[in-house]
């Protein structure tokens, strides 16, 4: 289905690729964008007031972030996910990502140790303020960190592909079931604070094992903290 409609104003000569970009993810975090819905460059630009090459740029951000899906055709959508599509994603992370937890082990560094913990404190202190977007950005860019320490590209790249909307998923349903997903957050923290622990004795099977029981946990949760209250019985 093509969104129809303005829904943003036009934007400054001087803004950036990355407001275009905020004010997106807060179009489809609000429900003002359906999953699904098409997202026609040429529309958005002349919403904003810029370039199209400018909004193609900042679809592609987007779609890094797991916000919209690029299509054939050059179309774009908002991502369509389900909550079986999800549990697809926990099957394949759950047998991947503790690999990359592993490998790191051996290669992480006491300074990068001290920066993830920083991100756990970080992220602990946005939930605290109630910024859920910001604990996620912490969290995701913890992964990220330990994705890439595992010196192994492909690994990473393929769970870039996966865990990425994911997150999306779980911002673009925060007003259904917001307590749901502040409990999720407070298990990835304490799943993140674990894992460092082993990183710090050098550990890896119990960092494997650790990232490994957090997925299960997050996989068998989807229903009870995704789901709008009204949907679970």
């Amino acid at each position: 289905m093509e969104k129809s409609g303005t829904v943003f104003e036009k934007l400054k000569p001087l803004s950036k690729k990355m407001r275009i970009v905020s004010a997106m993810k807060k179009a489809i975090v609000s429900g003002s964008f359906q999953s699904g819905d098409q997202l026609v460059e040429i529309r958005l630009a002349e919403q904003f007031g810029v370039g199209q090459t400018l909004v193609r740029e900042a679809l592609i951000e987007l779609e890094h972030q797991g916000f919209v899906q690029r299509l054939p055709f050059s179309r774009t959508q908002v991502t369509r996910f389900s909550n079986e599509d999800a549990r697809d994603i926990f099957d394949i992370r759950i047998e991947l990502e503790p690999l990359a937890f592993s490998l790191a082990t051996s290669r992480i560094t006491p300074e990068q140790i001290i920066e993830l913990w920083c991100r756990v404190n970080n992220a602990r202190d946005e939930l605290d303020s109630g910024k859920l977007e910001a604990v996620f950005e912490q969290h995701l860019a913890y992964r990220r960190h330990v994705w890439e320490l595992a010196g192994n590209r492909f690994l990473a790249n393929t769970l870039e592909r996966l865990v990425a909307p994911l997150y999306a998923l779980y911002l673009m349903r925060a007003d259904f079931n917001r307590q749901g997903l502040i409990e999720t957050i407070r298990v990835g923290i304490a799943g993140q604070e674990e894992t460092l622990r082993a990183f710090e004795t050098g550990n890896a099977k119990a960092a494997a094992e650790t990232t490994r029981r957090f997925l299960q946990e997050m996989k068998e949760s989807l229903g009870s903290r995704l789901l709008p209250t009204s949907d679970r019985g």
